[in-house]
């Protein structure tokens, strides 16, 4: 859930080498205005009214006003992705998920009422719960000897990887060959990032680190 500019990611900020990447190596629409889900993320009923709001107006078949309300949902999330994700990424990686779930099935060429329908009631309901009690953590998944996810296995995001990648051309004494080759896969991670393919995004921003860290 993200829209990168990729002209504005390119431009290197010296802020630092490495320095965000190192800190990885009945229906819905009643219960959300009655009940406040909380987690470890604090208080989510902001976010769970304006997706009440989307159930409602999908209800009525209006598919395009109820695309149009989401926005306000992916806009507060995104705002907030950075606080909320260090107080629990499990947490907020599990409502990102749903909730790009949702967005794809209102967002489809020909959106589907059933799909919208679902996916929306999931990501009120995750909202509300949105880690499993028995999830156990997993070991951090790496690409290039570099990891592209976090202790719980989701993907980093993919802006925190790609800032890293910016500093370390900053400063990094690299051949012609190999700072071609790392501004390549930069480029690469930004298509996919845009994409909202943080899988992808993260692994060729991998690469890259691992030739600006040589």
């Amino acid at each position: 859930m993200k829209q990168l500019l990729l002209a504005t990611a390119l431009i290197v900020v010296p802020v630092g080498a490495f320095t965000a990447f190192n800190l990885y190596v009945a229906g819905p629409s009643v219960a959300a205005a009655t009940v406040t889900p909380t987690t470890g993320l604090g208080d989510m009923s902001a976010f769970s009214g304006i997706v009440a709001d989307v159930q409602t107006i999908a209800a009525t078949g209006d598919l395009a006003a109820a695309k149009t309300r989401i926005k306000d949902f992916e806009t507060a999330w995104d705002d907030q992705a950075a606080t909320l994700r260090a107080l629990d990424g499990n947490a907020w990686g599990a409502i990102d998920d749903a909730a790009d779930a949702a967005l794809a099935a209102l967002r489809a060429g020909t959106p589907d009422a059933v799909s919208v329908d679902t996916t929306l009631t999931a990501l009120q309901a995750t909202l509300t719960s949105p880690v499993a009690a028995t999830a156990a953590p997993v070991a951090a998944t790496l690409v290039s000897g570099i990891a592209v996810t976090d202790a719980n296995g989701r993907a980093l995001p993919c802006e925190v990887m790609l800032k890293s990648v910016s500093d370390g051309l900053t400063t990094a004494k690299l051949s012609d060959a190999d700072h071609a080759a790392a501004v390549d896969f930069q480029t690469k991670a930004l298509e996919r990032c845009n994409a909202d393919d943080d899988q992808r995004a993260d692994g060729f921003s991998a690469q890259a680190l691992a030739l600006v860290s040589k």
